[in-house]
């Protein structure tokens, strides 16, 4: 009989990554095809024992959201990797993304477009975690207009609520896991919208059709995920990864090869297949050749989802579309005067986030080291009960959600109903959750400023590492398992929460997502911070950590960002630290101080990847920080 760890091993590709967070959103559907009954039964494409034992375990060991991170917090950063701009800035995990985005500025395009060109580059190098065959939120703002993009994958018409009941293997690995790309729509929209006009769709693909073909070296931290997936969830999958041909040396000679190996940093990696695909795209002049669902590209991907039990259809592409709206907005009293805070709407969790921050400016009263950090804390847990409450509703649950968080009469009634206290913290159940499954996920994010004050948020995933492993190697595009982001009925998560009703799958309904893209806007109009992270449900906690070290206890933007975060979700009760003895360096007694007001505090190691800009006005420049110390980024401007 295996051992423990054996089964642990196999089973580990399960848990994979999710943690998705909130929102909302009204999806258009056209035609509306009649949803299949139950998910058919396929073989699975996956070795795995029971495929619920242990969950609990699982969970917590490869679903971790920072597991492509290969670096640590610093209390005392190098200020080399601080990038100022006088005009313009873009931050986001890959150096050359950033300088490719940048190019794109000096060549006349505005922030818009330089965020299609970044995105696209982003997913070409940073395939593991996004890509056209996945989905993300955008916050844009152009000029005095500014406005979310839901591009979040939606459910095909063949999903339905139980269809991972009994195998909840099928939501993570395989065709069944797969959902609706809506990347390319997102961006279609932006250049749409808030395009300078002064460069062609076509202009913005060409730098990364050539990266593509030409190829870069492999950095450190792909080699080393790859060395971290050939050990966990290559092994269990071997008719999934027959096809993959980019990972390997020798590319697509490798294809049918038994001895393959992997690519090692400094290996050349090229893509020409999926720089086929791009090309087409550009040449098309619109995302139209995607989404057609008689089209080559929409065909290939459903074949490739099918080929391994999926229920996806070309005719899903022609259903979606990735909706714009106005984005969740706040006025929040920082001590340095009134700002504008915009964040994204849909199923991400954007109102949470300034739900949250809403909270700790109440609360915030020049406080010290102890009780800034408590009161961190308490927000922080606010914020989480708040995100329980979304999903993919309809309009009106939707406006009064909005209604409600975006004011102060929950806050009074709280303090009222004395909810809070600066000397102690309270059990899960006085904060009120309406029970969510949450789970974790990986991203990419990345912020854009231009010269005419104009900027853009993006964060984009495929989920999991490498997705659901369905690779069309026709067209180069890795699909997304955001399938797993969803509720299942009657299935308790690791904790023993039931699972949101507001998250459970239907046809064309997004799934939760804890995606946060923030624009922070100062009395002038200027842009001041435009920020993001990777992370899952940790995202919209390190946001609110790093926006409330900035504005409330005057850290550069560097510091904020290198420092040790801390996370608390409710569920588990614990305040996670990243790192515990550089948290205790910085912040002396700090931790001591949380146990005394009843909180349990664990080490978690890295949990979040971050990427964000803001404006100095006393030195009028723009300072662009990337998470160099968690996934080696570094920002680029002029």
């Amino acid at each position: 009989m295996a051992s423990l760890s054996t089964k642990l091993a196999r089973l580990s590709v399960i848990a994979l990554l999710g943690i998705l967070g909130i929102c909302f959103v009204t999806v258009h559907r056209a035609g509306a095809p009649q949803p299949l009954a139950a998910a058919p039964k396929y073989k699975r494409h996956v070795r795995v024992l029971d495929p619920y034992a242990e969950v609990g375990v699982l969970l917590r060991k490869r679903a971790d959201p920072l597991s492509d991170k290969v670096g640590q917090p610093s209390i005392h950063p190098d200020q080399n990797l601080l990038v100022t701009g006088k005009q313009a800035m873009v931050a986001c995990d890959v150096p050359l993304c950033s300088t490719m985005g940048k190019e794109i500025l000096q060549k006349g395009g505005n922030a818009a477009d330089a965020a299609i060109t970044v995105a696209l580059c982003i997913g070409s190098v940073n395939s593991h975690s996004s890509g056209i065959g996945g989905g993300g939120f955008i916050l844009s703002k152009h000029q005095d207009d500014v406005i979310s993009i839901n591009a979040r994958e939606f459910a095909p018409a063949g999903a339905s609520k139980y269809m991972f009941k009994d195998d909840p293997v099928q939501s993570t690995i395989g065709g069944l896991a797969v959902g609706v790309p809506g990347e390319l729509k997102g961006l279609w929209n932006l250049y749409s919208w808030h395009g300078s006009g002064n460069l062609t769709w076509k202009q913005l693909f060409e730098p990364v059709i050539k990266l593509n073909r030409e190829g870069w070296p492999c950095s450190a931290l792909f080699a080393s995920i790859l060395e971290t997936e050939s050990e966990k969830a290559f092994p269990e999958s071997p008719e999934l990864m027959a096809s993959w041909d980019f990972i390997y040396k020798g590319g697509a000679n490798s294809t049918g090869n038994a001895n393959r190996t992997l690519v090692k940093e400094g290996d050349l990696i090229k893509r020409p297949n999926y720089a086929n695909t791009l090309e087409k795209i550009a040449n098309s002049g619109s995302a139209d050749i995607f989404y057609d669902p008689e089209g080559d590209l929409a065909r290939s991907m459903a074949a490739s989802a099918q080929k391994f039990g999926g229920v996806l259809e070309a005719t899903d592409f022609g259903n979606y579309d990735a909706t714009v709206e106005k984005p969740i907005h706040v006025t929040v009293d920082f001590p340095q005067g009134k700002r504008q805070v915009y964040a994204s709407k849909g199923t991400s969790s954007g109102l949470a986030m300034l739900a949250g921050l809403k909270f700790f400016s109440k609360v915030f009263d020049h406080d010290d080291q102890d009780l800034f950090l408590h009161k961190l804390v308490e927000s922080f847990k606010w914020l989480a009960a708040i995100r329980t409450r979304f999903g993919d509703t309809p309009a009106n649950y939707t406006f009064n959600l909005v209604k409600n968080y975006t004011g102060d009469q929950w806050i009074e009634d709280v303090l009222k109903q004395k909810k809070y206290a600066d000397n102690t913290t309270f059990p899960w159940e006085n904060y009120g959750p309406d029970y969510d499954n949450a789970k974790s996920m990986g991203t990419s994010h990345f912020s854009v400023v231009d010269a005419n004050n104009n900027s853009v948020g993006m964060t984009t995933t495929v989920n999991l590492l490498f997705g659901s492993l369905v690779y069309d190697n026709q067209t180069g595009i890795i699909l997304n398992n955001q399938m797993d982001d969803f509720s299942t009925p009657d299935a308790a998560n690791a904790f023993g929460l039931r699972p949101s009703v507001h998250n459970f799958i239907r046809p064309f309904k997004h799934p939760l997502s804890s995606t946060t893209p923030t624009i922070i806007v100062d009395e002038g109009g200027r842009p001041e911070m435009v920020i993001g992270c990777a992370g899952g449900s940790r995202i919209p906690t390190a946001i609110l950590q790093v926006i409330a070290g900035v504005y409330f206890y005057n850290y550069t933007l560097l510091d904020a960002m290198a420092y040790p975060r801390l996370h608390h979700q409710l569920i588990p009760e614990e305040v996670m630290i990243e790192n515990r003895t550089l948290f205790e360096d910085l912040y002396p007694g700090g931790i001591k101080s949380l146990e005394q007001r009843k909180n349990n505090i664990s080490e978690s190691g890295t949990l979040t990847a971050m990427n964000g800009i803001f404006w100095v006005d006393k030195d009028r420049e723009y300072h662009g920080v990337s998470d160099y110390w968690r996934k080696l980024g570094r920002a680029d401007g002029y």
